[in-house]
């Protein structure tokens, strides 16, 4: 896989701006917050410090699916 400058910006486009949100709705999120539903409601909670791993997971995704299809 080639690397340019476009795909690099775009990586770290993809990885910063879910950070940034997360930092950015933190304060206002409830200590508890909800990740996994079943039909009764809400059953899995995190803690709101762990709530920025949220905004690593597109990041992850991205990269996965870069690796399966654009490798050549």
């Amino acid at each position: 896989m080639k690397f340019n400058k476009k795909s690099i910006l775009i990586d770290i486009l993809i990885l910063l701006i879910p950070l940034i949100i997360m930092f950015m709705l933190n304060p206002i999120l409830p200590d508890k917050i909800p990740i996994q539903w079943n039909l009764s409601g809400a059953c899995k909670f995190i803690d709101k410090e762990y709530s920025i791993v949220l905004g690593i997971v597109p990041f992850a995704l991205y990269e996965m699916l870069k690796l399966k299809y654009y490798r050549k």
